[in-house]
């Protein structure tokens, strides 16, 4: 049963399954907390805006784009975050890359030029 309206939607799908897998392993493995987080319900929530620099997010960018759209761990799994969505943020991939395991984005002021 195909949930995705188009293969384009069904790579994209797939794409936003395995990172979800990958944070879930991470903060299991850290014995933290695990919900589930479905990333665009976060970008909506965010209004697509990069909660580190405060810049828009673009849709159509994808990842490896340093500007493509990623979800970052306010409290980061490293540091005992949970992986929730009360803890999870819109963010550019270099702004979240940026960050790192830092408990705050201090520092974080990129802007798209």
């Amino acid at each position: 049963m195909d949930v995705t309206c188009s293969s384009g939607c069904q790579v994209a799908h797939y794409r936003a399954q395995k990172q979800e897998a990958k944070h879930r392993r991470r903060a299991r493995q850290r014995a933290s907390y695990v919900a589930p987080v479905h990333r665009y319900r976060i970008f909506e929530r965010d209004n697509w805006i990069c909660q580190l620099c405060g810049e828009p997010i673009s849709k159509a960018e994808n990842y490896p784009s340093l500007w493509s759209a990623s979800i970052d761990h306010i409290v980061p799994i490293a540091k005992g975050g949970a992986h929730e969505p009360s803890n999870c943020q819109a963010a550019h991939f270099i702004c979240n890359s940026f960050k790192s395991d830092r408990l705050e984005g201090v520092g974080v002021c990129l802007k798209i030029s």
